[in-house]
């Protein structure tokens, strides 16, 4: 637009003010000229002479295109039989004409949405730090497993899985959801700078990695990790972030002194010096059986072994009848009866008791093994860095379940109950088949 142009309008708009002023019973200071012209809103809607020559785009028509539904059917043979798979895919127009094809499986066709149905889109359920939670974007990270608990399981047990899936989910979420917060609150403009160069060393050893083509390197990720560039590296940064904040608040409250090593290897010194144990072997036949008792008699005073005699006689379990941990005073703390008791200690470990009548019953006994146990000392090096790393694990995970509630104590504006039942209840509208 003309210089001459713009101070025509100025000087109309003056004039049609100056009108209005005289309309209203003031007096005007200038006459409307003669040469004046009523300016509507079309003489703003034409293109300039300068400007005539510019291209206007055009959105091809494809882009419009509503997507179409293909169905391929192969049969595969094996064997004799013949199995008929069928394959959907989803085609998609793109702007210069190319397609994208999008293979539908049996799950994604099943929740297809029919006429009259209900699905919902998107719900806000509450928020965490001052964000707002979406149910969409948070289904969004488990809709595969949801659609594969769908297809597999009866829709019973597929509702009491989703349930299970959604709350450890959820749980894991909001904890990263604070933890993250927490950490970017906390750094200053030089950890902001340093961790801006940590990422882009990331992303060129990754590109350098393939070849120094960022194409490539996309590529590998989004077939690795099912995400883009942009997303991977956000997700190492957040891993960075929160990594080094539970180690500032956690780390510091799992220090382990030398008396929290005595004092639990004084709980669990039965676990670490176990008794040793003593295993009792037991013949036994019914005195009516006179014949397989003078059997039993003969081999023993020929000299045979508790196990050659068991073994002859097909004793289940080699004759094994009871095993003990061996008190400090031997045979003699043992719970037994006491003339079980007195037989075994007439005779050294190995050999066999006399025989014992008791009731019906003909028994002989013998002790066929002691089994020592080995003892580890407190003062064992090995040992020691185990009762450690165990104490700084449980104490560790003490200190940061200590910690994540403080954080949805103080940031968590919702119930995270109800919250995660606002989910439950949309997954099963969404995903669980209608009756």
């Amino acid at each position: 637009m003309s210089i001459w142009r713009v101070a025509n309008i100025i000087c109309v708009f003056g004039t049609v003010a100056a009108v209005g002023i005289a309309l209203s019973g003031c007096e005007t200071l200038v006459d409307r000229p003669e040469t004046a012209q009523e300016i509507t809103a079309n003489d703003f809607n034409h293109l300039s002479a300068a400007n005539a020559g510019l291209d206007i785009v055009q959105v091809p028509p494809t882009v419009f295109a509503p997507e179409e539904i293909r169905t391929t059917v192969d049969i595969e043979k094996e064997g004799e039989a013949e199995k008929v798979i069928t394959q959907k895919e989803r085609v998609q127009k793109n702007a210069d004409g190319t397609e994208k094809v999008i293979n539908v499986g049996a799950a994604t066709d099943e929740i297809r949405v029919k006429p009259g149905e209900k699905w919902t889109i998107e719900s806000l359920i509450g928020q965490i730090n001052g964000r707002p939670v979406y149910a969409g974007k948070f289904m969004t990270s488990i809709e595969d497993r949801i659609l594969r608990i769908v297809a597999e399981n009866p829709p019973g047990n597929a509702q009491r899985l989703i349930e299970k899936l959604i709350q450890d989910r959820f749980q894991q979420y909001i904890n990263n959801e604070l933890i993250i917060s927490e950490a970017e609150g906390m750094l200053s403009p030089e950890m902001q700078a340093g961790i801006f160069a940590w990422i882009q060393s990331i992303q060129e050893q990754t590109v350098a990695g393939n070849g120094g083509n960022r194409t490539s390197a996309s590529q590998s990720i989004e077939d690795q990790f099912g995400m883009n560039m942009e997303q991977y590296l956000k997700e190492k940064r957040d891993e960075a972030l929160a990594s080094d904040l539970l180690r500032r608040r956690v780390e510091p409250r799992t220090i382990v002194s030398w008396r929290d090593v005595e004092r639990q290897y004084s709980m669990l010194e039965k676990e670490f010096n176990p008794e040793p144990r003593i295993t009792i072997g037991r013949i036994r036949l019914q005195v009516s059986d006179e014949l397989e008792i003078k059997n039993v008699q003969e081999r023993f005073k020929r000299g045979e072994t508790f196990e050659q005699v068991t073994t002859a006689l097909n004793v289940p379990d080699g004759g094994k009848w009871q095993q003990y941990p061996l008190p400090k005073n031997g045979l003699a703390g043992l719970e037994l009866a006491d003339d079980i008791k007195k037989i075994l200690l007439a005779v050294e470990n190995g050999q066999v008791t006399e025989e014992l009548r008791k009731g019906s019953t003909a028994t002989w006994y013998c002790v066929t093994n002691v089994q020592e146990q080995a003892t580890r000392s407190i003062f064992e090096s090995a040992l020691q860095r185990s009762i450690r790393r165990g104490l700084k694990e449980q104490r560790g995970a003490y200190e940061r379940n200590r910690y994540l509630a403080s954080l949805r104590d103080r940031w968590v504006t919702n119930d995270i109950d109800q919250m995660t039942k606002r989910l439950i209840v949309i997954a099963w509208e969404r995903y669980l088949p209608k009756e």
